[in-house]
């Protein structure tokens, strides 16, 4: 039988730990105590405790024990005088020993576990792995974040790459940060393209002048896949890898040939507005001139303090022009009104953030948009633009475009992933963001932050709690307002933009470092392809050196009873851009077979288009559903919209849409009436929501509509615990919008209804919109974002022209009236 005796220093005693037969667990321990003798220390009393059990047993038997041991160790650590009384009572015996680096938490639990410069150091010491995991793991569960086990094993995983408990110990404090623990992954740039020189391409010396001496890598891919031959290209790349210069080149290289003009489309109006200003800045000198194209813009000014015809006053928007940038919409709108002939020569069609088709809403008009766009241009240039497209081949086939893919980065990516409650997450985006504008790139650029967040409410929140210069910027802000913002964010005087994830693809911001505040868009987790979107937007090659991704999760945050947030958060990070999918739904074919027979006539060409749509069905089945909701006429070959059907697809409304009209007129209902039930305005929300949270103690959404918001604030027990101002206001929402019989008030609609024909008094009453806010605010303590409120007045007066027409068809020229009158008082 081997035996070991580790002997452990311990203040006011020694413990004895016998090690048989190779074992790290000690069979027993021994309490020995020392005293001061002339021959030195010497044992007095000696202790055997095995178990529950104590024995007391005469000291000689500790000396003994000694004595029969192979091998005798000294723990390194612990108590230096107890340590230097023992080491002279072996000397004294003439035992030999040696020192030993061993595990103090093992020891102390009567384990031998050995320990050397390779094992985890903890509080100036080391310690062996077991007790460094043990150690991390009952901290976590101590600590408020409910962590997945997937955190759990990501904190273990780095506690065993970087051998240092102290640090990983950070991570579960957010009031400390190690950028080293925090980085989760570096995704590298690559140069391995041959890059194209633009003084060696046949170009017009006009469009030279405008381009950097080298193009970059996708750029010099799509030159080298026929962009100058005129080739049709899916362009799938990053996000800042210069996707849209492609489009640029091969547009205006059209242009400058003769070969007709550009379309350049895009998803958004704020995108629309910047891509306007930019070409027009850009191509002006060469001689080109730029339209907008964005849909109708009818609201204006009103009576109140200013005056002017709305933010497309300066802008140029007639579409003889060599540059058209316009929404989907837009153009799709143009050529249901019989404005394809008015285009004249189109020589290129770029369209942008083309992945959109696969959106359950917004897809099927894109895809019948493209269909009737190839139809009507087949000499024409398609470029198609992306930056997340799981299966290109697939659509780029679909597309009959070439496909062209970089799948590198511009710059390198830094992604970090930090965990923290909403008060810590404040405090950290403060810490980067500053961090990051007093950086300079080596190109002589401050680093700037994007901040994605889930709300406009907390876009205010946040801007308006940091301690760095920072705006909010979403759909909901007057255009001038965006505008003031992108070009303070382009010229560096913003550090920090903070936008909902619904802008995403939108407004292009040179930002170094993005920030995800939280993994939500609305009330549901981010998609993977909208995060590689959003983290796509830092870095760019011409401002920064690297780009930085900071996504901050909360541990234990659900939505329902679904993942938490850092398993998201983990899920996003790992993974990649699903397969591309487009969905084949009836209602929407229906939609885009009128559409086109609105343009073309003919049965055949009409096929012949919805074979080109990627979500196409069969053309004749549905031309027959249409014929018998009464939106179309068949005379042999020959297919023409009735004026119902005419009506549904100029102003972009469904079949349940056109029924209400129909009802409403045939029923007599008065035009105002008819609009409530299509469209009502529900982006109302309650001024100081957090003031009234606290005072109620209750978690109010900020949404007036939204919940159980109306009851929660507008009930007289709540009333009653409300400043004397807010509830005075209240109660005068309450008085005027909340006073309806119905059985389920207030979830019956009518409180909305209400509200919405407020606003249409309002506006009645020569209002301009801002105006119209602040006597919300004033009289109701309810505000609304000025874009939200000039949307809803377009939409209104859309659906009304498409009353007043149907109502004329119908021959009910009263309802026709009243439409007719409520649309002057909306437009001004």
């Amino acid at each position: 039988m081997s035996l070991v005796i580790l002997i452990r220093p311990i203040r006011s005693a020694i413990e004895l730990l016998p090690l048989k037969n190779g074992s790290n667990t000690a069979s027993f321990t021994g309490n020995l105590v020392l005293r001061q003798t002339p021959k030195g220390p010497r044992p007095f009393k000696f202790r055997v405790i095995d178990g529950k059990t104590e024995d007391r047993r005469p000291p000689t038997q500790a000396v003994e024990l000694l004595r029969m041991a192979d091998l005798i160790l000294v723990a390194g650590h612990g108590d230096a005088g107890t340590k230097k009384e023992i080491i002279e009572m072996l000397d004294g015996y003439q035992l030999g020993y040696e020192q030993a680096q061993v595990c103090r938490l093992c020891i102390s639990h009567g384990r031998y576990t050995p320990v050397d410069s390779g094992s985890v150091r903890f509080r100036g010491e080391l310690i062996c792995e077991n007790c460094a995991l043990s150690e991390l793991h009952r901290e976590i569960q101590s600590c408020s974040k409910r962590m997945t086990e997937e955190g759990i094993e990501r904190l273990f995983a780095q506690l065993l790459r970087t051998r240092d408990l102290d640090r990983m110990l950070v991570l579960l404090d957010p009031k400390k940060m190690d950028r080293e623990l925090t980085l989760f992954d570096r995704v590298r740039a690559s140069g391995s393209v041959t890059l194209v020189k633009v003084h060696d391409l046949k170009l017009d010396k006009r469009l030279k002048s405008t381009l950097p001496e080298t193009l970059l890598p996708v750029q010099s891919i799509s030159i080298g896949s026929g962009l100058l031959d005129r080739k049709n290209q899916l362009v799938v790349s990053a996000t800042a890898t210069g996707k849209t210069l492609i489009g640029e080149i091969g547009g205006v290289s059209n242009i400058l040939s003769g070969r007709g003009k550009m379309l350049f489309l895009v998803p958004l109006v704020a995108l629309a507005n910047q891509k306007y200003d930019q070409f027009t800045k850009k191509y002006s000198p060469l001689g080109l001139t730029t339209a907008l194209k964005v849909g109708q813009s009818r609201i204006g000014k009103g009576k109140g303090k200013g005056k002017g015809k709305g933010k497309l006053g300066k802008m140029r928007t007639s579409i003889d022009s060599d540059i058209i940038v316009g929404t989907y919409e837009g153009i799709d709108h143009l050529l249901r009104s019989g404005g394809a002939k008015r285009l004249g020569d189109v020589g290129t069609v770029v369209m942008d953030e083309v992945h959109m088709i696969e959106d359950p809403e917004r897809g099927p008009r894109l895809d019948g948009l493209i269909a009737r766009l190839r139809y009507l241009y087949p000499q024409c240039q398609f470029i198609y633009l992306s930056a997340t497209v799981g299966n290109p081949g697939w659509l780029a086939d679909g597309l009959g475009s070439k496909l062209v893919e970089y799948e590198e980065r511009p710059v390198p990516l830094e992604r970090h992933l930090l965990f923290g409650g909403p008060s810590e997450k404040l405090r950290l985006i403060n810490q980067l963001a500053k961090e990051e504008y007093n950086r300079k790139s080596t190109k002589g650029f401050r680093g700037q932050t994007i901040v994605f967040t889930n709300s406009r409410r907390n876009c205010h929140k946040l801007s308006d709690a940091l301690q760095i210069r920072a705006a909010a910027y979403h759909g909901g802000l007057p255009y001038s307002e965006r505008r003031r913002i992108e070009e303070g964010f382009a010229n560096g005087r913003i550090p920090v933009v903070v936008t909902t994830a619904a802008l995403a693809a939108g407004v292009d911001f040179p930002a170094s470092q993005v920030i995800f505040e939280g993994l939500t868009m609305g009330i549901e987790w981010l998609k993977q392809g909208e995060f590689l979107q959003m983290q796509g937007r830092a870095g760019r090659p011409d401002y920064h050196d690297r780009g930085i991704v900071v996504v901050m999760a909360e541990p234990g945050k659900r939505l329902g009873h679904g993942e938490s947030e850092d398993h998201v958060a983990f899920r996003l990070l790992r993974g990649e851009v699903p397969p591309l999918t487009v969905g084949v739904d009836e209602d929407a074919g229906l939609e885009q077979v009128l559409a086109s027979a609105i343009i073309w006539g003919e049965r055949d060409i009409i096929r012949t288009v919805d074979s080109m749509r990627l979500g196409g069905t069969d053309t004749d089945q549905l031309i027959g559903e249409l014929l018998d909701r009464g939106y179309m006429k068949v005379s042999g070959q020959r297919v023409s919209p009735t004026l119902a059907g005419l009506i549904m697809s100029t102003y972009f409304l469904n079949h349940d849409q056109i029924s209400i009209i129909k009802d409403g007129i045939n029923s007599g209902l008065e035009s105002v009436n008819i609009l409530a039930g299509l469209n009502v305005f529900d982006q109302a929300f309650f001024t100081g929501a957090d003031r009234i949270s606290a005072s109620l103690n209750v978690r109010l959404p900020s949404r007036v509509f939204q919940g159980g918001a109306m009851e929660m604030a507008l009930s007289g027990d709540s009333l009653a615990k409300l400043d004397s101002t807010t509830g005075r206001k209240l109660m005068n929402f309450a008085a005027d919008f909340l006073t309806c019989t119905c059985k389920g008030s207030p979830y019956c609609g009518c409180p909305e209804r209400k509200f919405s024909s407020k606003l249409l008094d309002m506006r009645c009453e020569g209002m301009k919109p801002v105006d119209m806010i602040d006597a919300l605010t004033q009289h109701y303590g309810i505000f609304a974002y000025p874009a939200d409120v000039i949307e809803y007045l377009e939409t209104s007066a859309r659906h009304l022209e498409a009353i007043q027409k149907l109502a004329k068809g119908q021959e009910k020229l009263e309802v026709a009236e009243q439409a007719g009158k409520l649309f002057k008082c909306i437009v001004g």
